[in-house]
Order: C-alpha cells, then structure tokens, then sequence
C-alpha cells in the first residue's frame, strides 16, 4: 500500500473519530443557538442583562462552530471534496447572519432522529425536519421584517403561519416580506419546502408499495400453500391407492409363482 494511501486511511480514522465525539456536543449547541436565537429575536423587552448573555452566547457557539469546521477540513481525506461537500457549514461559518442555515447543518449529522430507516422513523425524520425548517424560518424573516415600514409580519404568530404557508407552498398571501433579506428567506423556504413535500409525497408512495407488496405476497404465499395441501393429499391418495391395488394383485402374484 503507498504511502498517501495510508496516510489517507489514517486521516480518514481521525476524522470519523472526531465526528463520533463531537457530533453530539454541536448537536447541544446547534440547539442552545436556537432557543437563544429566537428568545433574543421574538422577546424584544429583555432587562438589560439579558441580550449582553444572549450576544455573548451567540458568539461562543459561533467561534465553537468556526473551530469545528476548520478541524473536519484538516481531517477530512480532501479539504476540498469537504468545502465542496458541506457548503452550508462553509457559508455559516464565514457570514454569521446565515448561521440559522448551521443549525440545520448540525441537527441533521449528529441527531439520531433524523436517520434510519422504515416507515416510522421516515416520517419521524419528515416532522422534524419541518419543524425545525418552519421554526428557524419564522425566527429569521421576523428579525428581518420587524420594525420596517411596509411590513406585515410584526409578531412570531404571524411569522408561524407565514412560515407554514411557505413550507406547504400554498402562498394565502395574507402575509408577505418586503425587505430583501426577508425575500431571500422567503425563495430559500420555497425550495426546502417543495423539496419537503417531494419527500413526504415519496415516503407516502413507497410506504402505499410496500403495504400493496405485502399484501400480494401475502396472497400468493397463501395461494402457494393451499397447492402444496391439495398436492400433499394427492399424494396420499395415490398411496392409499397403490396399496390397494399391491392387496388385490397379492392373491394373483402368489399363485403365478407357486
């Protein structure tokens, strides 16, 4: 084996090992982020020292996140294949506004929920993947909305229910982001959304296969059984037979050879 092989082999180690120790500390401050992210954006009349401690939270998690990333770079088989690989990490790290897209990032490597297989945990990973979507969109387009001229979402419960009308691609139209940032928070939600639905429209699909499959089998394992029944009591019928017709030859055969 060369060199740059092992090499490879090794860093490929350090990096799987690192990914197991540390996934479930970022997944810990993935979630400390949020909650102190949307207290500091929905709650606006905080005492005083409240959004000092919310700033400097937010700025320890984000070096937490900076140094993490730039340790997966060093580990990983290619830098670049890993920049190339994690663009929503990369961008978190190098423009904090689009830290919001880290949380994702981390909830989706290190929670156990969100992987595995089935019916049951696809739509277990399906709900949380869409709560945590139209959470983390809500909190961003009202501290992007709120206070502005023109704006009408001025309260989480409206971005709540903007946020829902965006993910399901309904668009009431009842409320609506005028500023640029909101408007970019609201093309990104689009996307994920219709992404959503498409997964949620294929785990319903294969889950509706599967059950007719089953069934089918079920149907022809039966049917498979029922033949191998009648071809059984043919069988003893035709032994039931055979011995009868060995008792009646029996007389014949004896006196044929004395």
């Amino acid at each position: 084996m060369a060199l740059g092989q092992v090499r490879e082999l090794l860093s490929g180690s350090k990096y799987d090992a690192y990914a197991r120790r540390t996934d479930g500390i970022l997944l810990a401050l993935g979630f400390v982020f949020l909650v102190v992210w949307t207290l500091g954006t929905v709650a606006v009349d905080l005492p005083r020292p409240v959004p000092v401690l919310i700033g400097t939270l937010n700025v320890l998690i984000w070096i937490a996140f900076v140094v993490d990333i730039v340790i997966r770079i060093t580990l990983a088989h290619s830098s670049w294949r890993f920049v190339l690989a994690h663009p929503l990490d990369i961008l978190a790290v190098l423009y904090p506004p689009l830290r919001p897209l880290k949380i994702l990032a981390v909830f989706t490597n290190g929670s156990s929920l969100l992987k595995g297989r089935g019916a049951v945990n696809a739509t277990r990973a399906v709900v949380l993947s869409a709560t945590l979507l139209i959470w983390i969109a809500a909190v961003a387009i009202l501290g992007a909305e709120r206070g502005v001229p023109g704006a009408n979402i001025a309260s989480f419960g409206d971005a709540v229910w903007w946020a829902i009308v965006t993910t399901t691609t309904v668009g009431y139209g009842d409320f609506y982001p005028v500023t640029v940032t909101g408007r970019i928070v609201s093309g990104a939600l689009m996307v994920l959304g219709i992404s959503l639905i498409g997964v949620v429209t294929a785990t319903v699909a294969a889950w509706f296969v599967r059950l007719t499959t089953a069934e089918s089998e079920e149907r022809e394992e039966a049917s498979i059984a029922k033949n191998e029944q009648e071809i059984g009591r043919l069988h003893d019928k035709i032994d039931v037979l055979e011995a009868k017709i060995d008792r009646l030859l029996a007389p014949h055969e004896s006196k044929e050879n004395p």
